[in-house]
């Protein structure tokens, strides 16, 4: 019989073991789903190692091999033993003062009782003092994690966001009751386990109770000693029956590495949130710098909460102040975009014109969407046989290339340029200008990266030299526009036909085809010649190779900069001018041209405050266009 309870003690200290596996799987289950294979063999070797060091420095050891088979890494390996270790100083601080208030113990477990209560008390205490001053702790750590190279600053940043994030979702996300039940049955398997263990040292004719082998296994000394030297050098009843709790402790961690071994790693995909989104090492490093930098600290915590659902892959945000990211959530791969603010207003008014226009045009699919006061996130499918038309016209003979243009431009002639069709009228053309002209012009005066250069009347770019902005402003009035857009129609239009908004796609069969992305319906004056006007803001102005140029150095009035529009754009220019002079006629294709003057003029106040210096890059390329333009139309009557 009482081997039996030898046996039962190690069963039951195996059963806690394991339940407390399974409520550590509750913190990962939020991220990922738990790979119980390595857990139980973490656990083993952690066990293991802490029976032979001090200082727990096992659990080093647990939360490493946890932590290795992490798709969110050893950040969240670490931070979830850290939490389940608290938990158990709270709950043997609760079994000691229990075991003083029932007299169990004697000064022993008063003392204990003190240690663990003082010990969680200050891991709390320091939690609280963290909360109320996170900002400088943020930027403290940024400090402290910035004197290391990259990935030992990767390293750190990541633990303590894991560390916050843990706590946080502990709170919000975590089945509670669950938690409660678990750790509640992992305790009773112990206590049961210690019962059991007591009850055979008595049928050996030693007196002991569980509270002796409880108060043996959690004195201070068995944090600041190893678990076998705290058991076995002591003089208490285990020391002096030492092949027993060799026995009590050995087979336990034995059976947890035969348990690891039969356990099935996971196999299914599941949806869960992430610690951190992002795949790419460098824009995860600079999410958490600014994140610790406590830099726009809203943006950031937001921008989390949206994407904590997937993984990014890569961030395809152009000129606009919404982000495009191509994701995965483990079923699927999408296209992401979201804006804040009004901003995220304006996004949800794409939504509702893609549902809208569905029928009219090739459109992306919305597959999700959610608008809040604070933001507006919508997803779009990830086509695997799609290519941008920028790529497609630099990797295809330049005739399919203009033959895929004009396949875009004639679907929208004869569809969406056919609804709603009316006559401009002289107030909305003034709005337009008075918005989108006027208000930008003055924004761009006040620039200070553009301010210093009015004072030249002439830029030389890259050796070449234009007229400054001031000599253009004739041509930007509001009585010469009025007369050159005049005779504009308006209809139902895409807003903003960017090179980089057109996708095409090959299909099985070899042929070409596309959908059209990103609409744009703030324009005010919703003419079809602003969509021709950003065909030619790529073609003719090279948005899209300025966008790649990330160097640029101003003197005085140089302005230099390593930029060249290909031969492609070059003869597409060509072609597409062309289209519109036998297609519209002149008349309208000089609205055209100055509807792409209008948009750089738009483009540039958001490129001041987004890109910096880089926005002299745009400056420069709207000065070429303006010249190229004027040299056109110049010699007509103002």
């Amino acid at each position: 019989m009482k081997y039996l309870m030898f046996i039962g003690a190690i069963l039951f200290i195996i059963v806690a073991h394991l339940i407390r596996v399974r409520r550590l799987a509750l913190f990962i289950k939020i991220y990922e789903s738990p790979n119980y294979k390595n857990l139980i063999l973490a656990l083993a070797t952690g066990y293991f190692l802490n029976y032979i060091v001090p200082y727990k420095l096992g659990d080093l050891a647990r939360a490493w091999i946890a932590g290795s088979k992490m798709k969110n890494g050893k950040a969240l390996g670490f931070s979830t033993v850290i939490i389940d270790r608290y938990l158990d100083i709270i709950v043997v601080g609760i079994i000691f003062s229990l075991l003083n208030l029932g007299g169990i113990g004697g000064r022993k477990s008063g003392a204990m009782a003190v240690f663990y209560i003082f010990l969680a008390f200050i891991c709390l205490g320091l939690l609280a003092v963290m909360i109320s001053f996170r900002d400088w702790v943020k930027k403290a750590v940024r400090h402290i994690a910035g004197i290391f190279n990259a990935t030992l600053e990767m390293a750190i940043l990541q633990f303590v966001w894991a560390l916050i994030w843990n706590f946080k979702d502990m709170f919000q996300r975590i089945n509670k009751f669950k938690i409660l039940v678990y750790t509640i049955g992992m305790w009773a398997s112990y206590l049961t386990s210690y019962f059991l263990f007591a009850a055979f040292f008595n049928s050996m004719g030693e007196r002991t109770t569980w509270a002796d082998i409880f108060s043996i296994l959690f004195a201070q000394n068995g944090i600041f000693e190893s678990t076998g030297a705290a058991t076995l050098i002591r003089d208490n009843i285990i020391a002096l029956h030492p092949l027993y709790a060799i026995a009590y402790m050995a087979f336990p961690i034995a059976a947890l590495f035969l348990i690891s071994t039969l356990s099935p790693a996971p196999s299914q995909v599941e949806k869960h949130l992430n610690l951190l989104p992002q795949l790419d090492p460098k824009e995860r490093l600079d999410f958490l710098e600014n994140y610790f930098s406590n830099t726009n600290r809203d943006y950031i915590i937001t921008y989390f909460k949206i994407n904590q659902d997937v993984s990014i892959i890569r961030d395809y945000s152009a000129g606009s102040n919404a982000t495009t990211m191509l994701c995965m959530d483990g079923e699927r791969t999408f296209f992401r975009k979201y804006a804040f603010g009004d901003d995220g207003n304006k996004l949800y008014q794409q939504v509702e014109w893609l549902n809208d226009n569905r029928k009219h045009l090739p459109l992306p699919s919305v597959l999700d969407y959610k608008k809040t006061e604070l933001y507006c996130y919508y997803d779009m499918p990830y086509v695997s046989n799609s290519v941008g038309l920028f790529e497609f016209i630099h990797s295809m003979p330049i005739r399919q290339g203009w033959e895929m243009i004009q396949k875009v431009l004639k679907t929208l002639e004869r569809s969406i340029y056919k609804i709603n069709v009316r006559p401009a009228d002289p107030e909305t053309i003034q709005k337009y200008i008075e918005m989108k002209v006027a208000a930008n012009l003055a924004s761009l005066k006040k620039a200070k990266a553009i301010k210093s250069l009015q004072q030249y009347e002439h830029i030389i770019i890259n050796g070449v030299r234009y007229r400054n902005l001031p000599f253009y402003e004739k041509y930007l009035s509001s009585a010469y526009l009025q007369k050159v857009f005049g005779e504009d129609v308006y209809a139902t239009i895409h807003g903003d036909l960017t090179i980089e908004n057109i996708i095409c796609i090959r299909d099985e069969c070899g042929k070409d085809g596309f959908y059209i992305i990103d609409p744009n319906t703030g324009n005010i004056h919703d003419s079809p010649n602003l969509d021709y006007g950003k065909l030619l803001q790529s073609i003719h102005g090279g948005y899209e190779f300025l966008m790649s140029t990330k160097e640029v150095s101003v003197c005085g009035n140089k302005i230099n900069f390593p930029f060249t529009r290909s031969s492609a754009y070059a003869e597409l220019h060509q072609l597409l001018k062309d289209y519109l002079m036998s297609n519209l006629g002149a008349k309208q294709t000089k609205s055209i041209y100055f509807h792409e003057i209008v948009h750089w003029i738009r483009l540039l106040p958001y490129k001041v405050a987004k890109d910096g210096k880089r926005a002299l890059l745009f400056y420069a390329g709207m000065l070429m266009v303006m010249h190229d333009i004027i040299e056109m139309y110049g010699g007509e009557e103002i």
